[in-house]
């Protein structure tokens, strides 16, 4: 095949959106993108998971249990909701291994457009400077958490589709391409951690 010929087909296989393909690993791939004005990328993992869509729903919003099912979280709850639960403000505080504490209170919206088994569930989320919640001493407060599960049915409803999308940064001194490099391995991590919940529950 020609160099002209190759071309076009190069411009088709490159995502319009900027993804780049980091890593593929148990039926989970990692896509990172470059965001405008920030040397920390945006991560995005897609995968199939072994459960109805709404099963992968209540184990994504199980937030006072993130202390049992998320990976190095040390306290987690829920400080307030709005709009029957549609809206709710959540704490946590983790403690990742080689630097300090970490805390952070997000902003969670539910987004879903679901009905009778249709459509897709969607929970987002983004950084809230809560009262209920004042920094604390010997923790470093997360500035940057942005991010969103889509999760979409397939195989008639009875496993899912799921899309996890994060932008974060955890602040302090840490070096941007530590930054980058610890969140490509954070993101595959959450998202074995729901698989983890989801197999449990059918044991």
């Amino acid at each position: 095949m020609s160099l002209a010929h190759a071309l076009p087909l190069l411009l088709l296989l490159a995502d319009p959106e900027g993804w780049e393909l980091s890593t593929k690993d148990e039926g989970i791939s990692i896509y990172s993108r470059e965001k405008k004005g920030s040397s920390v990328r945006e991560m995005k993992a897609v995968g199939i998971i072994d459960g109805a869509p709404k099963d992968v729903w209540d184990a994504i919003r199980d937030y006072p249990h993130y202390v049992q099912t998320m990976p190095y979280t040390d306290e987690a709850k829920v400080l307030s909701t709005e709009g029957d639960g549609k809206v709710i403000y959540f704490y946590s505080l983790i403690n990742p291994p080689l630097v300090d504490r970490r805390d952070y209170v997000i902003k969670i919206s539910d987004d879903s457009d679901w009905k009778d088994g249709a459509g897709f569930l969607k929970v987002s989320w983004t950084i809230s400077n809560n009262p209920d919640q004042p920094e604390r001493k010997d923790v470093v407060r997360v500035k940057i958490n942005d991010g969103y599960w889509i999760l979409e049915p397939r195989e008639n409803g009875t496993k899912t589709y799921a899309t996890y999308y994060l932008y974060t940064d955890p602040g302090g001194s840490v070096p941007k391409w530590i930054v980058n490099k610890g969140n490509n391995t954070a993101v595959p991590n959450v998202f074995r951690s729901i698989r983890k919940v989801l197999a449990g529950k059918k044991k």
